[in-house]
Order: C-alpha cells, then sequence, then structure tokens
C-alpha cells in the first residue's frame, strides 16, 4: 500500500511540475524578444504599398521581356524599409498572413531583422529574427544569425530548423523565377536585389 501511495504522490507531484514547466513555457514565448530592441518602427503608407507592387510588377515585365529576346539582361530590384513594411500591413489587413499586426522588418548594414505575432491557442507567441542573404549557384539562401522566441532559451537546432523552413519557402516562392540571382545587399534601409535573366542556353 505504502508503495502504490508513494507512487501515486510521485505521479501527482510529476504531473503539477510539468504544469508549471508548461505555463512558464507559455508565458515566456508570450514575452517581447531581446531582439525587438534593436528594432526601428516603420511608417506604413498605401501609396508605399503601392509602389512595392509596382517595382514588382515592373520587373516581371523586364525579365519576361528579356526571356523573350533571349537576352542575359541585368536586372536590379531595389526596396525600401518603408515599402517592404507598408507591403506587409496590407497583407495582414487582408489576412494573407498568419501574423498580427504590429509585424514589422528592418533592412540593416549588411542584415534583416523581423518581428512576427503569430496567433497561437492560448497565448501570442512573438518571434524575432536576425539574419542574412548569401548567394549559393545563382540562389538567395537564407543564414539565420539569431532567432527568438519570446524570451526562451532555445537549443541551437530550433534555430537551424527555422533557417531550413525559411529557406525552403524562398525556394518555392522562386521557383518560378528566370533569374540568376547574383547580389542581395541590404543597405540604407532598404535591400537591392541584382540577377541576370536565364535564357535556358
Amino acid at each position: 500500500m505504502r508503495v502504490i501511495k508513494g507512487l501515486v504522490m510521485a505521479i501527482g507531484v510529476i504531473g503539477i511540475l510539468v504544469i508549471l514547466a508548461l505555463l512558464t513555457g507559455l508565458y515566456l514565448y508570450s514575452l517581447s524578444p531581446s531582439i525587438l530592441g534593436k528594432a526601428v518602427p516603420v511608417t506604413v503608407t498605401a501609396d508605399a504599398a503601392q509602389s512595392f507592387d509596382d517595382k514588382i510588377k515592373s520587373a516581371d515585365i523586364e525579365i519576361k521581356s528579356a526571356i523573350e529576346a533571349g537576352e542575359n539582361r541585368e536586372i536590379i530590384l531595389v526596396i525600401t524599409e518603408n515599402e517592404a513594411n507598408s507591403k506587409l500591413a496590407q497583407m495582414l489587413a487582408e489576412s494573407q498572413l498568419p501574423f498580427k499586426r504590429g509585424s514589422l522588418i528592418n533592412f540593416g548594414d549588411g542584415y534583416f531583422l523581423t518581428y512576427a505575432v503569430l496567433e497561437a491557442p492560448v497565448i501570442d507567441a512573438k518571434t524575432a529574427t536576425i539574419g542574412r542573404i548569401e548567394i549559393v549557384d545563382g540562389k538567395p539562401k537564407i543564414v539565420i544569425d539569431e532567432f527568438n522566441l519570446g524570451k526562451l532559451a532555445l537549443p541551437e537546432s530550433a534555430k537551424a530548423r527555422v533557417e531550413q523552413l525559411a529557406n525552403i519557402m524562398l525556394s518555392s516562392r522562386l521557383a518560378d523565377v528566370d533569374l540568376d540571382i547574383a547580389r542581395v545587399e541590404f543597405k540604407d534601409r532598404q535591400v537591392t536585389i541584382t540577377g541576370t535573366t536565364k535564357t535556358g542556353d
């Protein structure tokens, strides 16, 4: 009887500890990430969101024109921090992304910073990332230097997993773009993407 009573008590204590750990985890990931302290607020406007769309459309037309002419033409696309955030705000307002308003993107010198609030069943998760983009065989690869999920202490494998998922999403988005990307440069609060059209030769 004492053994059974002891086991029941032990299971009860373990259950309480697990619940406390879960509650602590939920509380920590709902806190603002430390990376957020490095973020700079960005003003968003409808005109800037339209400018983003216009630049993407113009680049698409230029790429298509070069492909049809069989030319290896250099394409340069410059997106400002204001344009990127304005487009992000528009997509959030239209519920095109699983984030909440208040999410943002910063373009630093040589790096990007993102902050996003993800909707979760109990408590919304606050995530932040600092990373950069390297070019491998004419394709951009996201490299995550720092990743925060609230104030949870995360293993290095978590950062690697986020990087892997980000690159899978990026690859799927660029699959139909006939452009060999040579450079992606973050500077002066903007990102400059330089590439050469593919002719199939």
